[in-house]
């Protein structure tokens, strides 16, 4: 009985291979096509797409391949280029190996969640308000890591999410949390402060400045003021707010609202966050853009109206 077993086996695989080696040779077809392979794809709905785009003779046998080979659970997401020429063991093979047809996607410090979405979705076939409704559920304003990263298409809106995330949670080092608790500060207000500091200056340079300032009015019990705060709010972007703006109804508003914003503004990079934990030693309490990119600051409010006059006394030079 066990003879039978083995001898039917044999002549099983034998004829297997036979028709799998005839399906290679036969075909010269060098045309490239396209398979997606989503994450919880299954080989049999894999098979089905292979088929109906005559990359293989057989779904069933290629199933069998997949058994006899032992590869179930081996499938692996991502956008896989084949030839009618190519076979199912090098199909089956690069299936299991993974694409290396990878994606890139670049998100710059200070984009808030909307921002995040749209600028993967130029590259990677998203749910844009999936990918937002999502994020915003799990409170994720500010922990999307502004980083390069390389996916493969067929990730899911969750998965970049994570992927994001478990970046911020990689950059955090033990030390920086430490720190935090030495400010007597909690760390999701860190995050916050940093969101604010990425959004009020670009120059590397000036961010621990800027975080001591904001740090310098809340031991004073002084409104932060911060217009980034407000254009948050408002769901706007503009160059310079009015009187009215700053009236606008919202707790992000930190003109009308003491102390800082209730969550982040947007997602900051790890300089920011840096900044944030060690802020440089100063008195300043204000500070006024130069129009050139840079900030110039004042420990009172005769100083920081003396600044302002000189910013627009230097714009209506520039004017004339």
């Amino acid at each position: 009985m066990a003879k039978k077993i083995v001898t039917v086996l044999s002549v099983g695989i034998i004829c297997f291979l036979i028709v799998a080696c005839i399906h290679f040779f036969s075909s010269t077809d060098t045309e490239q096509i396209l398979i997606k392979v989503k994450k919880g794809d299954s080989f049999t709905s894999v098979a089905m797409r292979l088929k109906g785009n005559k990359l293989i003779h057989s779904k069933d046998l290629f199933l069998g391949f997949v058994k006899l080979t032992k590869s179930q659970g081996k499938l692996k997401a991502g956008v896989y280029s084949f030839s009618k020429k190519d076979g199912m063991f090098k199909i089956l093979k690069n299936l299991k190996n993974g694409s290396k047809n990878t994606l890139r996607f670049t998100v710059p410090e200070g984009n808030n969640i909307k921002q995040v979405a749209d600028i993967v979705a130029q590259t990677i076939d998203i749910d844009k308000e999936k990918f937002i409704k999502i994020a915003q559920d799990e409170n994720l304003e500010g922990y999307l890591m502004p980083e390069t990263y390389f996916v493969v298409p067929g990730e899911t809106e969750e998965d970049i999410i994570k992927m994001m995330s478990d970046e911020f949670n990689k950059k955090i080092m033990p030390e920086m949390y430490e720190r935090a608790k030495e400010m007597n500060v909690a760390f999701k207000d860190i995050v916050i402060m940093a969101s604010i500091i990425e959004k009020e200056t670009v120059a590397r340079e000036e961010r621990q400045m800027i975080a001591a300032v904001f740090y310098n009015r809340l031991k004073k019990r002084i409104r932060l003021q911060s217009c980034a705060t407000v254009l948050y709010a408002m769901g706007v972007n503009k160059t310079k707010l009015t009187i009215e703006d700053t009236k606008f109804d919202s707790p992000y508003n930190t003109y009308r609202h003491f102390g800082l914003p209730p969550g982040p503004i947007c997602n900051p990079g790890i300089e920011s966050i840096k900044a944030a934990l060690y802020p440089t030693s100063t008195t300043s309490l204000f500070f006024v853009s130069d129009g050139n990119g840079r900030h110039l600051f004042a420990k009172n409010l005769v100083e920081h109206k003396q600044n302002r006059q000189k910013v627009n006394l230097k714009k209506k030079e520039q004017k004339n």
